[in-house]
C-alpha cells in the first residue's frame, strides 16, 4: 500500500511540475547563415513563419503554459507577427553574447517554479512534447540522425547525461526541462554572470551545472521529428512535411 502511495505522490508531483512551468525559446541571434533579411524566427515554412509553428506545437501539446520569448534581431518584427501570442523579452545586447544572457534574463522575468527551454531555431512535430516526463530534470535527445552530425551531442550513463560536447553520435536536441535542484543551480550560475560568461552557450550552462551537482535524464520521445533550421538548404528538408 505504501508503495502505491508513493507511485500517486510521484504522479501528482509530474503533473504539478508540468501545470507550473514556463516555457522559454530563445531566439534572440541574428542566424547570418540563413542569408535572409528576416531573423530566424520569422522564416516562412509553409502558410507559417518558424516561431508561429512553435507557439502552435507547444500550445498543442504543453496546454495554458506561460510562454517566453527572448528576442533581439529586428524584434519589432518579431512582435508585430506574434502579438499576444506569448510574452517578449527583449536581449538589447544579443549581437554581443548568447544564449547564456538570454536565457538569464528569461528566468529573470518568470516566477513558475519549473521551466523548458529551446532553441529558436528548431522545427519539430508534435511528438516531440506529447510523452514527456516532468518529474525528474531532463535533456531531449536523438539517436536516429535528425540532429546534424556537427551539433552537440550528449554522453549518456545510466539515462543520465554526463557531458554535453562536440563529434558525440548520440546528439541533444537543444530542449532541456529543469526543476528542483537543478532550477536552484541554474539560477546561481546565472545570477553570477559577467563578462564573457554571457557568452556561453547553453550546452555549455548545461555542462556547468552537472560539474555543480545537476542530474539531467535523456528522454527520446517515441516518434519525434526535429530539424535545426540553420542554413538555406534546410528549408527543403522532406521532414517538413510532417
Amino acid at each position: 500500500m505504501a508503495r502505491f502511495t508513493r507511485q500517486i505522490t510521484a504522479s501528482i508531483k509530474a503533473e504539478n511540475n508540468k501545470n507550473d512551468m514556463t516555457i522559454i525559446i530563445l531566439s534572440a541571434g541574428v542566424g547570418g547563415r540563413i542569408k535572409s533579411n528576416e531573423p530566424r524566427s520569422l522564416i516562412k515554412i509553409g502558410t507559417k513563419t518558424l516561431i508561429e509553428h512553435q507557439i502552435d506545437v507547444i500550445n498543442k501539446n504543453i496546454q495554458e503554459q506561460e510562454i517566453i520569448g527572448v528576442f533581439g534581431y529586428a524584434i519589432e518584427k518579431i512582435i508585430k507577427k506574434i502579438s499576444g501570442k506569448l510574452r517578449v523579452v527583449e536581449n538589447q545586447i544579443y549581437d554581443q553574447t548568447n544564449n547564456s544572457e538570454s536565457l538569464r534574463l528569461a528566468v529573470n522575468n518568470t516566477n513558475k517554479g519549473n521551466i523548458l527551454f529551446l532553441h529558436g531555431d528548431l522545427y519539430f512535430n508534435d511528438k516531440t512534447f506529447s510523452n514527456l516526463n516532468y518529474k525528474k530534470s531532463f535533456i531531449v535527445v536523438d539517436s536516429k540522425g535528425m540532429m546534424k552530425s556537427k551539433e552537440i551531442g550528449v554522453t549518456i550513463q545510466n539515462n543520465k547525461a554526463t557531458m554535453l560536447s562536440y563529434g558525440l553520435p548520440v546528439k541533444w536536441c537543444q530542449i532541456a526541462f529543469i526543476t528542483g535542484k537543478e532550477l536552484k543551480i541554474l539560477k546561481n550560475i546565472l545570477y553570477k554572470l559577467q563578462g564573457s560568461q554571457k557568452k556561453l552557450l547553453s550546452f555549455e550552462i548545461i555542462n556547468k551545472m552537472i560539474s555543480m551537482g545537476a542530474n539531467f535524464e535523456c528522454h527520446e520521445p517515441e516518434d519525434m521529428s526535429i530539424i535545426e533550421i540553420d542554413c538555406i538548404k534546410d528549408l527543403k528538408n522532406e521532414n517538413f512535411n510532417f
